[in-house]
């Protein structure tokens, strides 16, 4: 659209594309922070991960099989996916 990254921060807030933005709308969990570039900190980025993963991973696996399928294709079709 404006072929340069000047307008990068403005197009990703029209586009609801920001983590903020994801974590509202459902399409994801919880976020992971950054302190400011996961670049300067990768082993520290690297644990909140995968603590993040584990967690996300422990809650999913008290729920029946039945039902994780159920919600995340509920979820899917709420973002988009087709019903068939």
């Amino acid at each position: 659209m404006f072929r340069d990254t000047a307008h990068a921060a403005e197009l990703a807030a029209a586009q609801g594309i920001r983590s903020a933005d994801l974590l509202k709308s459902g399409i994801v969990d919880t976020i992971v922070p950054e302190y400011p570039d996961a670049a300067d900190e990768p082993i520290e980025f690297a644990l909140r991960l995968s603590n993040a993963i584990a967690a996300e991973v422990h809650a999913l696996r008290k729920i029946p099989a039945p039902e994780r399928l159920a919600t995340r294709l509920q979820r899917y079709r709420r973002i988009g996916l087709p019903r068939d």
